[in-house]
């Protein structure tokens, strides 16, 4: 046998070793449509109602506020509402495409941009500007009413919303609310009526498919938690030269790190198939199952999804903004684990799916 066969046959036997190597089927056998299904049905839909609910519950609750004798008890039963919209928006905040998207923006853009330019939104009430129709969306949106209504102790609150010297702040607080629950509502009214079918027929991996749109908002949904909501109000992204506290999301109502960790379970949840009733759906993992390499994936994934919550395990229950002054190589530690995940949820699984990351990203990695 002569050297060229030689190598030729070393060429073919290391081919063939790689190729028994790799785990799972060689071509795209996933149900793609069934993913898409059971996805609408089982996560996107029920999480849509659930935030729906809250959004009209808070705007009642809104509504309900008394012109006169406004006490803290009122205000406490606003704040209760808002905490519950806060709680549901993590939910639905990646699912930010399809009926998501308006002339003004997508409805993450308008409800939950952060932080909340406070001196502007004072300018505003004192001018009863309530037509909320710019892309100054700093000020509307859950950030302004975290602002408006936790800002002060409940007293203070209530004195300041109360009577004809608080009757421009109760206006304003009523057409933000009134103004999500309306987009919200819209959002939920055209998943149930016709985007549900038009997302399980566009099926494909190709730029503008289901698939696509919700793996890249799966993706940016998941750098909004780690860039924004974490590395940017510990001083982490580019630029910054120290910690920045009051930038995280819900700085005055304390919720900031409640609201870190739901928004992370519903990514997980996500990636994993876990339904809003408990059952399991097709989803992500399922997906990288039936792929060449998809397996060791789903394992390596697992892993450091189990590493980033040990890390949340770890931090205590005080408001982010002050776990980042009193004690934040914990919170680095879990930025650190979270920025280890981006590699497994958006490189390693784009590259065996076969879907491209078609929005700008300037995350490093």
């Amino acid at each position: 046998m002569n050297l060229r066969a030689i190598t030729t046959a070393l060429v073919v036997a290391v081919l063939l070793g790689s190729c028994a190597g790799n785990e799972g089927p060689a071509t795209d056998t996933f149900d793609r449509p069934a993913m898409l299904r059971g996805l609408a049905a089982g996560v996107i839909i029920p999480s849509y109602d659930s935030a729906d609910v809250a959004f009209r519950e808070l705007s009642q609750a809104v509504d309900q506020l008394p012109d006169a004798n406004l006490t803290a008890v009122d205000i406490e039963r606003v704040q209760t509402g808002y905490v519950r919209a806060a709680r549901a928006w993590q939910r639905i905040v990646t699912f930010n495409f399809g009926p998501a998207e308006d002339d003004l923006g997508t409805l993450a853009q308008e409800l939950a941009t952060f932080p909340c330019d406070t001196s502007e939104v004072e300018q505003r009430v004192q001018r009863s500007d309530t037509a909320l129709r710019d892309f100054r969306r700093d000020t509307r949106g859950l950030a302004t009413v975290d602002y408006l209504l936790f800002a002060r102790e409940r007293a203070a609150t209530a004195d300041v919303f109360g009577g004809a010297a608080g009757a421009a702040r109760r206006a304003y607080l009523r057409a933000v609310v009134r103004r999500m629950s309306s987009e919200v509502s819209a959002v939920v009214t055209a998943w149930k009526s016709t985007y549900r079918d038009v997302f399980i027929s566009r099926s494909g991996t190709d730029a503008g498919s289901s698939v696509s749109l919700l793996f890249n908002e799966f993706n940016k949904s998941f750098e909004l938690l780690k860039n924004f909501k974490l590395g940017l109000p510990l001083g982490l992204r580019a630029g910054q030269t120290t910690s920045e506290p009051t930038k995280v999301e819900a700085y005055h109502s304390g919720l900031s790190l409640e609201l870190l960790r739901e928004h992370y379970t519903s990514i997980r949840d996500l990636w994993k198939g876990a339904s809003r009733s408990g059952s399991s759906v097709p989803s992500f993992r399922d997906y990288l199952l039936t792929v060449v390499n998809g397996p060791r994936l789903v394992q390596d994934t697992e892993v450091q999804l189990g590493r980033v919550d040990a890390a949340f395990d770890r931090l205590g229950s005080e408001p982010l903004s002050q776990q980042i002054v009193a004690n934040p190589q914990s919170l680095i530690e879990l930025h650190t684990e979270l920025q280890k995940l981006t590699r497994f949820f958006k490189s390693e699984m784009s590259s065996l799916l076969g879907i491209s990351i078609t929005y700008s990203s300037g995350d490093g990695d």
